[in-house]
């Protein structure tokens, strides 16, 4: 098996769900070698973009040493994603980035963890942002999560007037969401600026399960999740994604994030 081969699994096994990948290895164990029906089967394995995206970088740098057998290729990854699931147990915390990619392991992508929060969620999500555009895929996928009987929050910004109502008009992202999540916002009167003319709800974050925490820089945007430089922190273990959770839950009892009513119901 080649250097490049291996190195491409090992950022697969980085990038993505463990139980993602083993379904992945699964559909090509039976292949003698790599053929354009065992790329199409690996591919085809998950519907998952950010999976697609790491198995197209697997097959196409299999295609260059196409005797390898699927046996092979599907024991590397197995034995890639377990040691990435061990790696990640024992440290807790992972980098999250979205831009320009260099040889250090280590960094998952910003899409990928994303991906993998909201697809994971079992109970609730929390997300938190500043600016909200292009992210149709989210939508859906948050969309699934409600389906699925996940509790979704979204505590959003309106970065054209700080303060002002959060309207619902076809072109929201979030609007197919409008009835069935819950949305906040941080009301004029409950901001005080000291130093600025105005303060902003200027975080980001999403928490999924009260368990895990994505603290970044990236906005629930397109480019924020895709192709911007952001950087941020995930969180998997410990106290502090429950701390966030309840600190949150606390600024709404208090009033300093106000609900805002869906259109036609008052929550």
């Amino acid at each position: 098996m080649s250097d490049r081969l291996t190195g491409a699994i090992v950022e697969a096994a980085i990038r993505v769900p463990e139980d993602l990948l083993l379904r992945g290895a699964m559909a090509i164990e039976g292949a003698p070698q790599w053929s354009a029906h065992t790329q199409s089967a690996l591919l085809n394995a998950i519907p998952a973009a950010h999976y697609r995206e790491q198995a197209s970088n697997v097959s196409r740098e299999w295609s260059r040493t196409p005797h390898v057998a699927g046996a092979s290729v599907a024991a590397a990854m197995r034995a890639a994603a377990a040691t990435a699931v061990a790696t990640r147990s024992e440290h807790a915390t992972s980098l999250v980035w979205t831009g320009p990619g260099t040889e250090v392991t280590g960094l998952r992508s910003t899409r990928a963890v994303l991906s993998t929060l909201v697809a994971n969620a079992r109970e609730s999500l929390v997300l938190v942002s500043f600016a909200s555009y292009g992210v149709a895929e989210l939508t859906s996928s948050l969309a699934a999560a409600i389906t699925r009987g996940v509790e979704v929050v979204l505590v959003l910004e309106t970065p054209d007037d700080p303060g002002a109502s959060l309207d619902f008009d076809p072109t929201h992202p979030f609007e197919p969401l409008k009835e069935a999540a819950r949305f906040y916002r941080w009301p004029l009167e409950a901001r005080e600026a000291f130093f600025a003319a105005t303060a902003r709800l200027h975080a980001k974050c999403v928490i999924a399960d009260r368990s895990s925490l994505l603290v970044t820089s990236a906005n629930l945007t397109s480019a924020g999740i895709n192709d911007n430089i952001e950087l941020g922190v995930l969180i998997e273990a410990g106290p502090l994604p429950d701390r966030l959770s309840r600190h949150l839950e606390l600024l709404i009892e208090e009033g300093a994030l106000e609900l805002v009513p869906a259109l036609g119901d008052d929550h």
